[in-house]
């Protein structure tokens, strides 16, 4: 059974769909059942040329009629919502930034000209059978990586919680890429996703116990939060992201307090004392938060060196005050 990785273009598959040589649902598919939200996505990162999975297609080639029809194997999901927006028939949510609102008509001459020829990775199998098929998938998921509690939140919801979640992780891509405060390797297997779900919680909520459990209990009593409302809140977590970057990035780009934890707690402190963080079970002995009384320009010369004592187990910081 030949299998045959190749690049069609999106237009390749609008075309075979035209002429009746793609079959969507062959009879090993399920029906359509992503919502309009998950194609929305996948059509925004298309429109953005990032890039999407593979497709699997099962080609089989009739010599006779000299004609081919392509069952997709693994895919179907995705072709839809490609075919669904060609054909006028998906509008991109607000979630899409400068994309927001649009139809495929409503895309400039050079966006629909991009959108066409965007290349899918796709492997042929060749006339394979329905035992090959199967062998195939069989040998695929025995180097599957078991997903991490972030991967497998972000594909349970498709609530308003998850995406601004995920815009706000997705719009500070500086504190993994040049602060490291999540790394690539763990930014990967979005596991930044969980930090910034505790900035919401701490924004929302309070300053209070954090983990994947309490992430995705906080996932689930949120699910109905309406856009607006999240929006104010990551305006919140932005603002006070941008604070603690202001004053303490350039200094504390390679000490503890940009490890995700420290990072968090340094976040929530200055937040805290501002006025800006509610009261929780961890904060609520604090009587004194007055903004008045904060001195950041102070407290960015001041927290190197705790940062270094703390690398350090110098616990005579207190003495070079």
């Amino acid at each position: 059974m030949p299998s045959i990785p190749q690049t069609f273009s999106i237009s390749d598959f609008l075309t075979w769909n035209r002429q009746k040589q793609l079959d969507l649902q062959p009879q090993f598919q399920r029906g359509a059942i992503w919502t309009t939200q998950a194609q929305s996505f996948l059509i925004d990162t298309i429109l953005r040329e990032l890039p999407i999975p593979a497709i699997y297609i099962r080609t089989r080639i009739d010599a006779m009629t000299q004609s081919s029809i392509r069952e997709v194997v693994d895919g179907q999901q995705r072709l839809r919502a490609i075919i669904s927006f060609a054909a006028g028939k998906l509008k991109l949510n607000n979630r899409s930034g400068d994309f927001s609102g649009l139809l495929y008509n409503d895309l400039t001459q050079e966006q629909k000209d991009s959108f066409l020829s965007y290349n899918l990775s796709t492997v042929q199998l060749i006339n394979a059978t329905d035992s090959d098929v199967l062998e195939v998938f069989a040998r695929l998921n025995s180097y599957s990586v078991k997903v991490t509690p972030a991967e497998l939140r972000h594909a349970k919801y498709d609530d308003p919680i998850k995406w601004a979640i995920w815009n706000t992780t997705r719009e500070n891509g500086r504190l993994w890429d040049e602060f490291h405060v999540v790394s690539i390797r763990e930014s990967v297997r979005l596991k930044n996703t969980t930090l910034i779900a505790e900035l919401y919680m701490a924004s929302m909520e309070g300053l209070g116990d954090g983990g994947e459990e309490k992430v995705n209990s906080f996932y689930r009593r949120n699910q109905d939060k309406s856009d607006g409302v999240l929006s104010l809140i990551s305006l919140d977590v932005q603002e006070n992201i941008d604070r603690v970057l202001f004053y303490f990035g350039d200094d504390f780009k390679n000490t503890t307090f940009f490890d995700a934890p420290n990072f968090l707690i340094l976040v929530c402190a200055i937040a805290f004392l501002e006025g800006k963080l509610q009261p929780s079970l961890v904060t609520a002995e604090v009587n004194d938060r007055s903004g008045a009384g904060i001195d950041l320009v102070k407290g960015s010369n001041i927290l190197p060196l705790l940062a270094d004592a703390v690398e350090n187990n110098d616990t005579s910081v207190s003495d070079r005050k």
